[in-house]
């Protein structure tokens, strides 16, 4: 049986960039993929910009589909978001999503190791 974890850990680790919202959408969106994947203990946080700060950056270890499900978050407007990472780190975290959300694709790139991807986010 295949295991459905990534051995590669670099691959696995997905950066997250929330921008264009506000504070609270931000934290909504942050808090729950980093319930989803909880990080290991010493990995950082979501960061912020300083007071007023309009992009907020965590990094996720997406090496295995998303825990438990938390209660779902309403948003109260859209979310920007981007997703930086190896694919199937980056699609786990973009299907984990979208089982909260209404998730809109608004762009990609995709090089040989590694993935961009925006997305638009709304309370399903």
């Amino acid at each position: 049986m295949e295991s459905r974890r990534d051995n590669d850990t670099p691959v696995a680790e997905v950066g997250v960039t929330v921008a264009g919202c506000s504070e609270a959408d931000a934290r909504a969106v942050l808090t729950l993929l980093e319930s989803l994947f909880p990080q290991n203990p010493g990995t950082d946080r979501a960061t912020e910009g300083g007071h007023g700060a309009t992009v907020w950056v965590t990094t996720l270890d997406a090496a295995e589909p998303a825990r438990d499900r938390p209660a779902a978050v309403a948003l109260s407007d859209t979310v920007g978001l981007t997703l930086q990472g190896g694919p199937r780190a980056v699609e786990r975290v973009r299907v984990a999503l979208a089982g909260h959300f209404a998730v809109e694709e608004a762009g990609s790139v995709s090089g040989d190791q590694e993935q961009e991807i925006g997305l638009r986010l709304r309370s399903a």
